[in-house]
């Protein structure tokens, strides 16, 4: 029998969440959470994650999910864990609680072949996780979608792209090409900022300051377009400058109201015309005959008149770009206009049409 502090375990317990399959699953130990004594441990296959966790040197296996709700609904301090060769029995407060242990070999198998606790790390450049998350992509539905950290001249970058957009931030610093979904960086963040990395195979491991373990299979990124990512960065220096300066504050509730009667199917790939005057923005959009225009004044003067430069982008672009940073241009090569948003190491262009 152990006691044992809700608070401390409860926060291990969620720091491995993302390593548990929450509903039913072929992958034999993917719903369990596997306790060793000293550490907890969750593996679903794809992601894997390792906490210290200190249950007094009692190792156990249960259902994941079961477990953490029943944790978190005790409002008691303390939990008394009674652990027997087929069940553990839970104490808190008013509350008598008996779960069925599990067996251990699958996910213990798992854990061992990952060897996490081998592993080699090096630090992460400093900002790593800024730059992954300023750069996923909203509403990216193609094969490129997820963010991949690849070579931008002397140092590495975290990419994203789709078919009418580039993300880029430098890092300050190397890392190896890898590839993840949005989501793998989404669930590592929760756990914190990571402190240092190591690839090792098809897994990206991530460490962090309190020996956290966060685990993830990368994508295969070897048609990743990092060189036409960075061709097309690298050549906003010798486009020219139509507009530059600052998306008005409450461009974001604008687009809101005009993208009601946006067309297209409402999938966010809507079309919105943006026209840039000299003391404002005019957003146009229209839809089965109807149509809805606003107009905004500039918060901060433009640096140069643009003369009426329209340009047609969808909502769901220029949303993601006004929430990000609201440092643009709109420049073009050629008779190609676009939209680069920009801030410090992170810049972002967006294709527009033109119609």
């Amino acid at each position: 029998m152990i006691t044992l502090e809700k608070a401390a375990l409860l926060a291990a317990i969620k720091k491995v969440l993302p390593g548990v399959e929450k509903g039913k699953t072929t992958i034999d130990g993917a719903d369990q959470l596997l306790f060793t004594g000293t550490h907890v441990y969750s593996h679903n296959g794809l992601v894997a994650v390792a906490a210290p966790c200190d249950t007094q040197g009692q190792a156990f296996s249960v259902k994941g999910m079961d477990f953490f709700n029943w944790v978190s609904r005790i409002n008691d301090l303390m939990l008394v864990l009674d652990i027997t060769d087929t069940k553990v029995v839970l104490k808190g407060g008013r509350n008598k609680t008996s779960m069925k242990l599990m067996d251990p070999a699958s996910i213990q198998a798992y854990v061992e072949a990952l060897g996490a606790g081998s592993l080699e790390f090096t630090i992460l450049p400093e900002g790593f996780k800024d730059a992954a998350t300023i750069c996923m992509l909203e509403g990216n539905l193609t094969p490129l979608k997820g963010v991949a950290v690849g070579p931008h001249g002397d140092h590495a970058a975290v990419f994203s792209t789709d078919s009418d957009r580039i993300c880029l931030h430098d890092l300050a610093g190397s890392m190896p090409t890898f590839w993840v979904d949005d989501g793998i960086f989404l669930d590592a963040f929760k756990v914190g900022d990571p402190t240092g990395f190591c690839l090792n195979g098809p897994w990206i491991h991530f460490l962090y300051a309190d020996g956290t373990i966060f685990s993830a299979q990368v994508k295969e990124c070897s048609s990743y377009p990092f060189s036409t990512c960075t061709g097309f960065v690298d050549g906003i220096s010798t486009a020219t400058v139509k507009a530059s300066g600052r998306l008005p504050k409450d461009i974001g509730d604008a687009v809101s109201r005009v993208a009601i009667l946006a067309g297209g199917d409402g999938s966010g790939a809507s079309l919105v015309k943006m026209t840039f005057r000299k003391d404002e923005l005019e957003l146009h959009a229209e839809k089965d005959g109807g149509d809805a225009t606003e107009t905004i004044p500039w918060d901060v003067p433009l640096e140069e008149d643009p003369g009426d430069v329209c340009v047609y982008v969808t909502i769901r672009f220029l949303t993601g770009a006004a929430n990000k940073t609201m440092d643009f241009s709109l420049m073009s090569l050629g008779d190609a206009p676009f939209l680069v948003f920009k801030s410090g190491e992170y810049v972002q262009m967006v294709s527009t049409s033109t119609k």
